[in-house]
């Protein structure tokens, strides 16, 4: 924990993905605790801070580690296309992504 507590910015990816144990649940508490106007953390999810709670094993520590976390925290939400897809072997750049129209060429 001391060395968790010592980096900066702490980078938590995929928070919130799957249930904690009540072990790692009072782990990422105090982790939150320690770190509170502390230090920085970047926590990226595919779920939104509300749905964090649910991952925690006792509902009154998640609250305190969400309201620890979103306190002084600034939201970046992305939404489109995944990058993965863009990124995909043998896709035709050419074609346009969902959301985009197609491009017509003069002649």
């Amino acid at each position: 924990m001391r060395r968790l507590i010592g980096v900066d910015p702490v980078v938590l990816d995929d928070f919130g993905l799957d249930a904690m144990d009540p072990t790692e649940s009072r782990d990422i508490y105090e982790l939150f605790l320690e770190r509170h106007r502390a230090g920085s953390i970047i926590a990226t999810s595919n779920r939104g801070p509300d749905e964090w709670l649910a991952t925690f094993a006792d509902p009154m520590r998640a609250q305190s580690a969400i309201d620890r976390l979103t306190s002084n925290a600034y939201d970046l939400v992305l939404d489109g296309e995944s990058y993965r897809q863009r990124l995909k072997p043998g896709r035709d750049r050419a074609q346009p992504t969902e959301g985009q129209r197609p491009t017509t060429k003069k002649k």
